[in-house]
């Protein structure tokens, strides 16, 4: 069994149900173990889109790498992720955080995601869900991520998700 962890974001309305809606189609392969509060970010590149919801979410899985990235790739095409531009708005927006500790460097993936230690809309609900977590190739834990991150007040805790 696969321990893997999932960023979830959504800047178009309605974001919350949104974010819910993924989670009930991940839960067709994953077994959801536990998630995040709803976090409230600006949009990271484009500062004309409406504010994302984010959470993070800890699953296990029997499924490889390679197979969970079709499958969150095919739960945003079922959700209508549409999108003219590259970071424009969407509905739904799925990322791998992490798979299992695994290092993968490949043209279609990369993990850990190599992103996720400098956008506090990720670090800071893994915080909340996994205090413990240490980057597989950095070593650095979770809390010192948030801590090396200066815009902490440009994200807000909205809540918990109704997800079940």
């Amino acid at each position: 069994m696969n321990t893997v962890f999932l960023g979830l974001g959504s800047n178009i309305y309605p974001k919350a149900k949104n974010l819910s809606s993924a989670i009930a189609g991940l839960s067709s392969l994953l077994n959801i173990i536990s998630v995040s509060g709803v976090y409230k970010s600006r949009s990271l590149l484009l500062d004309a889109q409406p504010d994302y919801f984010n959470i993070v979410l800890k699953a296990s899985t029997f499924i490889n790498p390679c197979q969970l990235l079709s499958f969150c790739k095919t739960i945003e095409k079922i959700m209508h992720r549409d999108t003219p531009y590259k970071w424009g708005p969407r509905n739904i927006d799925i990322d791998i955080i992490d798979f299992d500790k695994r290092i993968i460097k490949s043209k279609s993936l990369f993990l850990p995601h190599k992103e996720f230690p400098y956008r506090t809309f990720v670090v800071l609900p893994l915080l909340e869900i996994e205090p413990d977590y240490v980057h597989p190739e950095n070593h650095i834990s979770v809390e010192k991520m948030y801590d090396l991150l200066d815009n902490h007040s440009e994200i807000h805790r909205l809540g918990e998700l109704k997800w079940r």
